[in-house]
């Protein structure tokens, strides 16, 4: 199941192997492999493919038809912060070191920034890669918090350790005990 969902999804953005490759940093013959279903990607590559297509692991495999993608629209976005914080295509392209016209291309559709790109993106925005990637509608919620004094993170210290990590984090962990967990009971 994981190898036809990976097709459809590189057919949808329409995208090359040897482009997914580069952007997962691995050989074209590797991501061939998961498309023909000769071999399965570890943990934090599943996560990184699910990232990049913003789609669920659970989508990947087969677990669920709905592929929970959010509703919005990337380019838009892009645009918008872009035009948001008064920068130009040419300055975000330099930041990003890359061509004006990959910067356009991004606010059009007709290419993806793969994810070291989207970091530089965020940061020269002052947004979040979350807020870039939907899933969080404000895009800078962690600046407001430190503005608002919320950076003293000991005053408000939790005898749970997992008290003081952020949401996605405490999610991330929750998923892999449940990878584990599922792995140990197959008799894997």
């Amino acid at each position: 199941m994981l190898g036809k969902r990976l097709l459809y999804l590189r057919n949808l953005r329409k995208l090359t192997q040897e482009e997914l490759a580069k952007i997962f940093c691995m050989s074209r013959s590797t991501y061939a492999q998961y498309e023909v279903d000769r071999r399965k990607p570890d943990y934090d590559t599943l996560h990184r493919i699910a990232d990049y297509f913003n789609v669920s692991t659970d989508f990947l495999l087969g677990r669920t038809e709905d592929p929970v993608i959010e509703e919005f629209n990337f380019p838009n976005r892009l645009k918008m912060i872009r035009e948001l914080n008064g920068i130009s295509l040419e300055q975000l392209a330099e930041n990003l070191n890359v061509f004006p016209t990959d910067v356009a291309q991004f606010e059009t559709g007709g290419k993806y920034p793969d994810p070291s790109a989207l970091k530089i993106l965020a940061d020269s925005l002052n947004c979040s890669v979350d807020y870039l990637l939907g899933r969080i509608t404000d895009p800078r919620p962690y600046l407001l918090e430190s503005q608002q004094g919320y950076n003293t993170l000991a005053a408000h210290r939790s005898d749970d350790p997992m008290d003081e990590l952020p949401e996605e984090a405490r999610k991330t962990l929750e998923e892999f005990k449940e990878f584990i967990l599922r792995k140990y009971r197959k008799g894997n």
